[in-house]
Order: structure tokens, then C-alpha cells, then sequence
């Protein structure tokens, strides 16, 4: 993986973080379980970018 593949990655990793803590209420609230459509988010864009890294490669080689 190149530099930008890695900071997209790095991205993802900050959103996803992000997210998790907003949803939640981590660190500023009383703590709140996760919602099940928090989890289908945060899996569809991670597959989203799995899918995009497995298409590029693909096309790269």
C-alpha cells in the first residue's frame, strides 16, 4: 500500500473513533450502549473501504 492507501486508512480509523465516542457519549456523558444502526454504519463503510482497496489492488496488478 502506498502513502495515500495508509492515510485513508488512518481517516477511517479517526472517523470511526469519532463516531464511536459521539454515539456513545465516551468520555463527556454518561455512557450509552451503541444502537444497532451505529454498528450497520460503521460496517458498511468499512466494507466500503475494504471492497475499494481490494478493486484497486486488483486493478493495479
Amino acid at each position: 500500500m502506498d502513502k495515500s492507501k495508509w492515510i485513508t486508512v488512518a481517516a477511517c480509523l479517526a472517523l470511526t473513533a469519532a463516531a464511536y465516542i459521539g454515539s456513545t457519549g465516551l468520555f463527556y456523558t454518561q455512557f450509552r450502549p451503541i444502537r444497532n444502526y451505529d454498528l450497520v454504519a460503521f460496517a458498511g463503510s468499512w466494507l466500503g473501504l475494504i471492497a475499494m482497496l481490494i478493486r484497486d489492488k486488483k486493478h493495479a496488478g
